[in-house]
C-alpha cells in the first residue's frame, strides 16, 4: 500500500511524524513524506539546506522525503504568516510530484493549510485524506492573541477549516475533547481516537549523563519544566508560583527549553533576585531521561483558553514514558489524565497560588506515595499511549479504506 505523508515539519525536525512514516515502512507500507525544507524552530534551514540546493529529494530510514522551497519562519506574525503562506501555495505547486498513492495522511500542527494540497491531490486520483490532528483552528489563532474571535480573518479561517474538514474522509484526534470543534465545523467523517506517543529517546537509557546536567540542583526538590516557553505554557504563572515559594530554599524550579517568553522569565527571575530559578536552554531530546530521572516531579502547564483545555499536552506523555511524577497546572483534558492515571497533583491553569500549594503538597508527600505517582505514570502511558497502541489505530485506518 502506497502512503504519503503530509507535514508542516519532518525530519531533522523531531517531531513524531518522522515516527509514523518509519514505522509505516516497517510493516510494509512504501511511504512519502511530503514537507517544506527544515528550518523549525528557529526560522534558519539547516545545514546543509538551502533554497538554490535543496535537497528537495532525499531518502530517511526507508521514507522518500520530497521537499518543496519555503521562506523560512522567523520571528513576527509577519514572517510566519509568510511562511504560512509559502508552504500552501509551494505545496500546491509541487504537488506534481507525489506519487499517486491509496492515502494521503496529514499531520495536522499548526498550520492546517497543510492538507489542502492533499486534498487537491486526493480529488485527481481518488485516494482517501486522513488528517491526525495535532492542533485545532482557528481556535489556536486566537488563543495566542493574533486573530479576535470576531475579525473577519478569523472568520475566514473558520470557513477554510470547514472546506478543509467537508473534504476529509477520516479525522485521527490526540484528545478525545477534539470532536467538539469536529461537530462545530461541520465534520461528517470518520472519527478514531489516536493518542500522541513519546518521542522513542524518552524510553532509552543514557549510559552517561551529559555533561551539562553536572549544574543540576542536589539533594533538593526539584521541579523541572520542559519544552517551549510560549505564551500557552502560562509561564508567568509558574514564576508568579516559584516568587511565592522562594522563601523555601530546598524547592528549586528548573526550566529546560526555550521559546517566545524565554527572555521574558529570565528578565522577571533576574528583576525579582529569585535564587530558586534555573534556566538551562534548549537541550538535545537524547538528554531528557537524564533530565527527567534527576528531578523530582515534572511540571506542564497551560493558559485558561477553551483551546487548551481540549489539549492533552505531548510533554504529559513524554513524562509518563519516563516513569516520573507529574504537577500539573491546566484545566481540561490534560488535567483529567493526570487526574485519572494517579501519575501527581494538579492545579487549576494559571492559578499561581493553587500550584504554589500543590507543590507544597507534594513536598510533603510520603515516598511510597511519590513512588506511587511514578509507577502509575509508567503504568498508564503503556497502557493508552504506547506507540504500538497508536500506529496501531492508524494502520487498522488505512486497511480498512484499502479493503
Amino acid at each position: 500500500m502506497r502512503v504519503a505523508i503530509h507535514s508542516y515539519v519532518y525530519y531533522p525536525e523531531s517531531f513524531l511524524v518522522n515516527e509514523l512514516a518509519a514505522e509505516l515502512v516497517a510493516r510494509g507500507y512504501i511511504v512519502q513524506a511530503y514537507t517544506g525544507l527544515p528550518n523549525y524552530p528557529k526560522g534558519e534551514f539547516f545545514a546543509p539546506y538551502s533554497l538554490l540546493s535543496g535537497p528537495y529529494t532525499e531518502e530517511h530510514e526507508g521514507v522518500e522525503i520530497i521537499r518543496y522551497p519555503i521562506v523560512p519562519r522567523k520571528k513576527g506574525f509577519f514572517w510566519l504568516a509568510l511562511n504560512y503562506l509559502s508552504h500552501l501555495v509551494s505545496g500546491l505547486l509541487c504537488s506534481f510530484r507525489l506519487e499517486k498513492v491509496d492515502a494521503h495522511i496529514v499531520f495536522a500542527t499548526s498550520p492546517i493549510i497543510t492538507a489542502i494540497p492533499a486534498i487537491i491531490k486526493a480529488r485527481f486520483t481518488g485516494a482517501k485524506v486522513i488528517i491526525w490532528l495535532q492542533d485545532l483552528w482557528p481556535e489556536s489563532v486566537s488563543a495566542v492573541g493574533a486573530l479576535g474571535k470576531k475579525s473577519i480573518p478569523y472568520k475566514i479561517i473558520g470557513s477554510m477549516v470547514r472546506w478543509i474538514y467537508k473534504n476529509t474522509d477520516v479525522m485521527l484526534i490526540q484528545s478525545p475533547a477534539f470532536r467538539s470543534n469536529l461537530n462545530e465545523f461541520g465534520f461528517k467523517g470518520q472519527i478514531v481516537d489516536v493518542p500522541n506517543w513519546a518521542p522513542s529517546e524518552i524510553e532509552q537509557t543514557q549510559k552517561e549523563e551529559p555533561s551539562w546536567l553536572k549544574e543540576f540542583p542536589q539533594n533538593e526538590l526539584t521541579i523541572t519544566f520542559a519544552g517551549n516557553i510560549g505564551k500557552a505554557q502560562a509561564v508567568s504563572t509558574v514564576l508568579s508560583a516559584a516568587n511565592s515559594l522562594k522563601h523555601h530554599q530546598e524547592i528549586k524550579f528548573v526550566f529546560v527549553g526555550d521559546g517566545s517568553q524565554k527572555e521574558w522569565a529570565e528578565k522577571y527571575v533576574r528583576d525579582r533576585e529569585l535564587p530558586n530559578v534555573i534556566f538551562f536552554g534548549r537541550r538535545a531530546v537524547a538528554d531528557m531521561p537524564a533530565l527527567f530521572r534527576r528531578s523530582s516531579a515534572l511540571l506542564v502547564s497551560l493558559s485558561d483558553e477553551p483551546i487548551f483545555s481540549m489539549t492533552i499536552p505531548s510533554k504529559i506523555q513524554a513524562y509518563m514514558a519516563a516513569g516520573r511524577p507529574i504537577v500539573g497546572c491546566l484545566n481540561g483534558a490534560g488535567a483529567d489524565v493526570i487526574r485519572q492515571s494517579g501519575c501527581g497533583l494538579v492545579a487549576s491553569a494559571m492559578n499561581s497560588e493553587e500550584l504554589s500549594q500543590v507543590i507544597l503538597n507534594f513536598k510533603n508527600s510520603s515516598k511510597d506515595q511519590v513512588s506511587e505517582f511514578a509507577a502509575n505514570a509508567k503504568s498508564y502511558y503503556q497502557k493508552h499511549f504506547a506507540k504500538e497502541v497508536a500506529i496501531n489505530a492508524i494502520e487498522g485506518v488505512l486497511k480498512l479504506g484499502s479493503s
